[in-house]
């Protein structure tokens, strides 16, 4: 089975099972790493950690791995999106992490491991998860998780979401795009907080809209997708229902929706592109995707068919409308972008 398809499969399991009660099952089936493991794993190749700091005496400790870290939803998403660590903050064992080593003082009742103050930063509280960024930035969340619970966690990590987003604004956004699982959540929220879902955006075939593009002279926007993109979801589900991002996007823009690995022959200004089969992005993704795969990501194309930029991650509906005024507009020929944002209001406000 393809390890994208494994990923979209077993997501979909862990959001079904989470409308049910927590339901305990031993052992987990997360494959735990040691932190040196871990450490050297991310040197070859960067990614998340996940490190489950506990303690033998924490009851909610075992609680959490007999329950979350036992669905194999979620299990098998963090062994494929993160490298998984269980460190004992009371542990005697010398451990080594960037080659830097740290022991246990054993000084006082219950010692704590110099580690574990260096991963909490000195803030004891079991359990907690402390998750690593790409560049190895800490960020400890403490607390018994239920699976509802880690889900948007899981995802704001392993996507680089916190990039773009807080973790309060994406959260909002991702309860409201799978609301029969957070109805009690929802009903928390203040409703002047709700994310606006009124819009409809209006698609075109990639043909259709190169062609409209040479005829009404608006600019081309391709958004890429893949069905295992979390973020994707959300992104469709939600910011692009914002009643001015649809608005913006029918006004000014020929607009298309396009699934990365689609086997689906395409053709853009008059060239034709083909599926590569095998779960391998299609060529057309090749032709536009030139600083990186990762997803989503938004392609504009000008009437002259000129690339004029790709953005690549999770972006929020103000950050959107930026940057769809700063493209229709035709900013970009007389200032930065970030010139731009320093004066421009939007109407969406955050």
């Amino acid at each position: 089975m393809n390890k994208r398809n494994y990923i979209a499969l077993f997501f979909g399991l862990f959001l079904f099972f989470s409308i049910k009660a927590q339901t305990i099952v031993e052992p987990s089936p997360i494959k735990w790493l040691t932190i040196e493991q871990a450490d050297s794993l991310f040197d070859k190749n960067p990614k998340p950690m996940l490190i489950d700091v506990y303690t033998d005496w924490c009851g909610w400790c075992k609680y959490m791995m007999k329950t979350t870290f036992a669905n194999k939803g979620i299990a098998g998403y963090i062994n494929t999106n993160f490298y998984p660590v269980r460190f004992n903050a009371e542990t005697f064992d010398t451990v080594t992490y960037q080659g830097k080593k740290y022991t246990n003082p054993g000084v006082g009742g219950k010692p704590k491991h110099d580690f574990a103050k260096y991963l909490l930063n000195g803030r004891f509280s079991f359990p907690t998860i402390v998750y690593t960024d790409r560049k190895r930035n800490l960020y400890q969340i403490p607390g018994y998780k239920e699976i509802k619970d880690i889900e948007p966690l899981l995802v704001y990590f392993s996507e680089d979401i916190y990039i773009n987003a807080k973790y309060d604004e994406w959260k909002t956004l991702y309860e409201f795009n799978y609301q029969n699982v957070y109805k009690e959540d929802i009903a928390k929220i203040d409703s002047v907080n709700y994310p606006d879902t009124s819009g409809i955006v209006l698609t075109k075939s990639v043909k259709d809209a190169s062609e409209a593009c040479l005829k009404n002279k608006k600019p081309l926007l391709i958004y890429i997708y893949t069905d295992w993109c979390q973020s994707c979801k959300v992104e469709n589900g939600i910011v692009f229902k914002n009643k001015v991002i649809s608005d913006l996007i029918n006004e000014k823009y020929n607009f298309v929706k396009f699934n990365a690995a689609s086997q689906e022959s395409e053709s853009l200004f008059g060239d034709v592109f083909k599926g590569t089969g095998a779960g391998r992005p299609h060529q057309l993704s090749y032709a536009l995707l030139k600083q990186s795969f990762k997803f989503p990501a938004f392609v504009f194309i000008s009437s002259e068919k000129v690339k004029l930029n790709e953005m690549h991650g999770f972006i929020l509906p103000y950050q959107l409308e930026d940057v769809l005024v700063y493209f229709s507009e035709k900013k970009y020929k007389s200032q930065s972008f970030d010139e731009f944002i320093k004066t421009f209001k939007g109407k969406i406000k955050h």
